[in-house]
């Protein structure tokens, strides 16, 4: 029997929407009675060269103009809430855009709105994210650890707080004891270090499925031994959660879903993060569609991305890497294979469908219904 789940869907605020539809979004989700909450990414661009988003290859590029109006979270999550209050919250961000004495006043402040139903998944940060906007990437890590250690010391003291990290430096610093509910923190992605910093001072691990564990069993294997770490640090391991994001192309029937599989999009998005470390491809079989060392965190920058390595990369994605890349085809057949990672110890889960990219806007209106089935299916509704 399916271990009981948290279930989110991810609501995207594209600044070329009107943000009624939004709010429309977040109370239909809140009505389904299958899903508990909502995800927001804290994304300032897309995965998408602009070369790419165009009505050769999507409808949608002619009711939006551009893949990167994503507006800003933090902001669309009070709206949200107003609208559908009884919704958890997760955000996604990352450790270098934000000051950590900000960013947890605004966890705070979210876990006060939702009365302790928030949730912050905490990456590293990605290129495309930070090098044009002039961050450094190669400070994620270090920042990584401060603001989860900064978020403790907030969290577990009164009055002003001192620190010395590696990056921040507090003296005498108070955001003030009024914190009647406590958010959780999760780091996002992988690697040893991050999952180190998880394992130390963390509430939970966030990751993408398959991307990162292409199978059940794999992730089962893992999540034993980063429980292990947990218990090691003197942490109790029943307290530590796994949140896992699926990547889903969600189909109303066959030919949809073989349309969406021979789609440019698709399938550059396929290659981009159908595996995060490129070289797993080879447990399935496959060959990286990508160059030697390539790593999308790393080296995507999609306004700076030249038509002859898109023209280079796309003829290399097969049928097979779309498939292995995403969970494809109707809510209950994608739903039989999120419930083995259920059963395998995902606490949260949130299919992130990303269909509705390559359709006509008039069919993508039936892709949140779609979600709904999906999750009413891993629940068992």
């Amino acid at each position: 029997m399916t271990r009981s789940v948290e279930t989110a869907v991810a609501v995207w605020g594209d600044r070329h929407l009107p943000v009624h539809a939004i709010a429309d979004q977040a109370r239909a989700l809140a009505a389904s009675g299958v899903i508990d909450g909502v995800l927001l990414a804290d994304q300032l661009g897309n995965f998408i060269p602009p070369q790419l988003w165009t009505p050769q290859h999507t409808p949608m590029a002619a009711l939006l103009g551009d893949a990167d109006s994503h507006s800003d979270v933090f902001v669309m999550a009070g709206y949200l809430l107003a609208s559908a209050p009884t919704l958890h919250l997760t955000i996604s961000t990352d450790s270098v855009r934000r000051p950590p004495a900000e960013l947890v006043q605004a966890m705070l402040t979210l876990a006060n709105i939702t009365e302790g139903h928030a949730s912050f998944h905490v990456g590293g940060g990605e290129a495309k994210q930070l090098k044009p906007f002039g961050h450094k990437r190669a400070e994620g890590m270090v920042r990584m650890e401060d603001l989860f250690r900064i978020f403790r010391a907030f969290s577990e003291n009164a009055g002003p707080i001192d620190y010395e990290g590696r990056r921040w430096k507090l003296e005498k610093a108070s955001i003030g004891n009024a914190k009647p509910y406590r958010p959780r923190i999760y780091a996002l992605g992988g690697g040893p270090q991050l999952i180190d910093h998880a394992t130390s001072y963390a509430d939970g691990l966030a990751f993408a499925c398959p991307s990162v564990w292409s199978t059940p069993e794999r992730f089962a294997a893992e999540r034993e031994e980063i429980l292990r770490q947990v218990e090691s640090k003197g942490r109790d391991p029943s307290e530590f959660r796994f949140a896992v994001w699926f990547p889903v192309l969600l189909a109303s029937d066959p030919r949809q879903l073989e349309r969406a599989l021979d789609n440019s999009i698709v399938r550059w998005l396929a290659a981009v993060f159908g595996r995060i470390e490129h070289d797993r491809w080879e447990e399935d079989g496959l060959r990286s569609p990508l160059p030697d060392g390539w790593r999308y965190y790393e080296h995507l920058l999609p306004h700076d991305t030249p038509q002859s390595f898109i023209d280079d990369v796309l003829p290399k994605v097969t049928v097979e890497h779309v498939t292995k890349g995403w969970l494809c085809g109707t809510p209950a057949e994608v739903a039989s294979q999120i419930r083995p990672y259920v059963d395998a110890g995902a606490d949260w889960v949130c299919p992130m469908d990303y269909m509705p990219l390559v359709l006509d806007p008039a069919e993508a209106a039936a892709a949140l219904r779609r979600s709904v089935d999906l999750c009413a299916a891993i629940k068992g509704a």
